[in-house]
């Protein structure tokens, strides 16, 4: 206001570091109270009698102390990288105030760290708060859907929907500016690709429309099965088990991933639009890379959980409850996102100044790394480390589980108790020696070894036909899911004959 009334455009050195260090704390505070307000929301309209016991004054006080602690220590970090750098040319911030992003376009440093740092946290912050967020308002809907009174539920959306307009605003913003403008600088200052080709699985045009009908048939079913999983999981009180709240999530992580692939090889299958933009192949291998990551995890989660239902059946109850089981999701979805972001901030800050044709049918990592003109031993490192380090340890803990979980079955002197164990087993151990053995023939070999053609045949597994499998494997054979489904179906015909 005061550059609007005195025309007075000069800020301090000083001025301008206090100003983006306060901004940038406040904001990532508000940032998390808004996930603290949905877990509140949550408290009061899931389980109203015991509000007072959920969020008592300590619980309120360490949460926002949390938010207060983790947005100044954010802010410390960005201000810290930020005006550590060499600012040698012009001062001109094109901006009314010190954001970051601006600040960064000044400097005559290498501003690759800052930039990547700057995308981690933001990235890392949004998903998180969103995640608690969506969770919140998930359970919310449910009650809301449970509810008699139509006053009740009059209450409940009227309590939500000031939270919610806010929410929108704020992260609405934050995505477009931090995320987006973080993303659209690095690419303008690391490359001269404005888009890519990509090949596809075949140039054969006999071979086009059988690939689409296949595809697409394989797309709808993977449709089908995973949403159907997640419905009937929400809508049947017999299936919130600890097994089926992970079996949800897998099948939205499946949901996932192949939606970030099939519809784009599909669309170029059938009109021959090979043409991929930039920002939409950072895109979709962000999503592929970070539900590939969740799904790694989940495995593993899922593995524990039977390992609990095995060895420890009596203390089932109190091992997997709903806060473990929440913690167990939600780390994973935090791993998955933030070795994605590690990935695609990697990759796309490498320069590609030749050849823009992708000798793949999606943007898989190794496939983009072969086409930069940098030096890429770094990022190729990163891949296989990272890889490595994830698929070792989720397979170590599903090795530990099933090592008892052997033990225990040995030690059953019931047939029927061993059948019951080995059938409960059998549809995980086929999910994970799929899963995990096409992702261990793609990515833990350096890119000098890998054929392209033979790659795109095992992506087809993991990108498309694992997440049409993983439904049917572990849910359509299962005797409370069919009665789940039978129940649905009935009170559909049900309603349908009462609207009749």
């Amino acid at each position: 206001m005061a550059g609007f009334l005195m025309g007075d455009k000069v800020i301090s050195y000083g001025g301008c570091v206090a100003q983006m260090f306060f901004f940038v704390a406040f904001a990532s505070v508000d940032c998390f109270l808004l996930a603290v307000m949905a877990y509140d929301r949550h408290a009061a309209v899931c389980k109203p009698l015991h509000y007072t016991t959920t969020v008592t004054t300590s619980v309120c006080v360490q949460m926002a102390i949390g938010s207060y602690v983790w947005g100044f220590v954010e802010s410390a970090i960005h201000t810290g990288f930020a005006f550590a750098l060499s600012f040698c040319h012009s001062n001109v911030v094109h901006h009314f105030f010190c954001d970051i992003p601006p600040i960064l376009a000044l400097s005559c440093s290498d501003i690759y760290v800052n930039e990547i740092v700057l995308f981690i946290l933001a990235a890392f912050n949004v998903f998180f708060a969103l995640i608690v967020i969506l969770t919140s308002y998930l359970f919310i809907f449910i009650a809301i859907l449970r509810m008699h009174s139509a006053e009740g539920r009059k209450k409940a959306f009227s309590t939500c929907t000031s939270h919610l307009t806010s929410v929108t605003i704020f992260y609405g913003t934050v995505i477009f500016i931090t995320s987006h403008d973080s993303q659209v600088a690095l690419m303008e200052n690391r490359t001269e690709v404005t888009q890519f080709i990509l090949l596809g699985l075949t140039n054969t045009p006999e071979l086009q429309i059988p690939l689409f009908v296949v595809f697409t048939l394989i797309y709808l079913i993977t449709l089908a099965g995973n949403l159907g999983m997640i419905i009937l999981t929400l809508l049947d009180s017999r299936l919130h088990t600890p097994m089926y709240f992970f079996l949800s999530h897998l099948s939205l992580v499946d949901f996932g991933y192949s939606s970030a692939v099939t519809p784009k090889v599909t669309a170029g299958l059938l009109m021959g639009d090979k043409i991929i933009s930039y920002n939409a192949c950072a895109a979709q291998m962000f999503f592929f890379a970070a539900f590939a990551t969740v799904e790694n995890y989940l495995l593993a989660s899922m593995a524990y959980d039977r390992y609990a239902a095995v060895c420890k059946p009596l203390h089932y109850s109190t091992t997997m409850k709903k806060s473990v089981c929440a913690r167990l999701a939600i780390g994973s979805y935090i791993c998955g996102f933030l070795n994605a972001s590690i990935h695609i901030g990697d990759t796309f800050s490498l320069s590609f100044c030749r050849s823009n044709v992708v000798h793949h049918f999606f943007c898989d990592i190794p496939a983009v790394l072969t086409l930069s003109c940098s030096d890429k031993h770094i990022s190729e490192v990163a891949l296989v480390f990272t890889s490595s380090l994830n698929i070792f340890f989720a397979l170590l803990t599903i090795l530990i589980s099933y090592l008892f979980i052997f033990i225990t079955t040995l030690k059953m002197q019931s047939s029927q108790g061993h059948q019951k164990a080995l059938s409960t087993c059998a549809s995980h151990l086929t999910a994970v020696s799929i899963f995990y053995g096409t992702v261990i023939f793609m990515y833990l070999q350096p890119s000098s070894s890998h054929s392209m053609d033979t790659d795109k045949v095992a992506s087809v597994f993991y990108t498309m036909v694992i997440p049409m499998l993983n439904p049917m494997v572990y849910s359509l054979r299962n005797k409370d899911v069919r009665n789940a489904f039978k129940k649905v179906v009935e009170k559909a015909n049900f309603s349908i004959g009462l609207g009749l």
